[in-house]
């Protein structure tokens, strides 16, 4: 609740901007696709086994499991500049997917490349599948906001920026598979991926970083930058809860010229 009343802080904060922009020299529309990598921890999941001596929780082994998390997206936003041309204002549409993995981490070490699930439990009769891994795939619409400083001012060729950012993503869609150790138990497939802990329909984070603007006064431009990403909500991710994160980003920018 508190990250979407900050988002929504933002958001008024965006409209006021839109508001005071309409006397503004630059107008920018843009493309942009990025890439970012998470460190992060397993989900709870307490039917994850690393032998099948006790169905007790200490048995419960994510010591022995590596996860993985990464995300990329593609976006269009609107660039409005201030009037010094010093500040710029951008929001937009940005579509992401966030993959995440899990699977045994002594692998490279020589040791089993295999877990255990529990499958299903009844009374003395315990049924476990060996797998080596799983996968999520979580679709993602969001809405970003961000404020770019530009230190020096135009007309340059090359411009170095600050910025800080936030967004709110909406899940569309998320699939899950099963990498078997055993590929003949693939028919468990279904019953397996309907038991791993599902994202939830909304996450938020910041981010802020610094990048290169490439292009002269009123021309297309490029720009290249990198950032520190941070999930507000990352209990709400699914298999991986992702914390803090990097990444990079490339935007195309084209200018809107006024129409007097």
């Amino acid at each position: 609740m508190k990250n979407r009343k900050l988002f929504l802080i933002l958001f008024l904060c965006l409209i006021s901007g839109l508001g005071h922009a309409q006397n503004s020299r630059l107008k920018h529309f843009g493309l942009e696709a990025g890439s970012t990598f998470f460190g992060s921890e397993i989900s709870s999941m307490d039917y994850i086994r690393s032998s099948t001596s006790s169905y007790h929780m200490m048995d419960y082994s994510a010591d022995n499991l590596l996860s993985f998390s990464n995300k990329y997206s593609l976006g269009l936003k609107l660039e409005l500049m201030s009037l010094n041309d010093r500040f710029g204002l951008l929001s937009g549409l940005r579509y992401s997917r966030i993959s995440s993995s899990v699977e045994k981490s002594d692998y490279w070490f020589g040791n089993s490349d295999f877990f255990y699930l529990l499958y299903r439990q009844e009374g003395v009769d315990t049924e476990y599948l060996r797998v080596r891994g799983f996968n999520q795939y979580s679709d993602y619409l969001g809405m970003p906001i961000e404020l770019r400083y530009y230190t020096g001012s135009r007309p340059r060729r090359i411009q170095f920026y600050l910025k800080v950012g936030m967004e709110i993503n909406f899940l569309m869609t998320s699939t899950s598979d099963v990498d078997f150790y055993d590929s003949a138990m693939s028919r468990y497939e279904d019953d397996l991926t309907s038991m791993l802990k599902k994202p939830k329909s909304v996450n938020t984070a910041i981010y802020g970083g610094g990048g290169f603007k490439f292009g002269r006064d009123q021309k297309p431009s490029i720009s290249v930058e990198a950032f520190p990403y941070v999930f507000l909500s990352s209990k709400h991710a699914g298999i991986v809860e992702p914390s803090v994160g990097g990444g990079f980003q490339v935007s195309y920018q084209l200018p809107i010229k006024p129409n007097h």
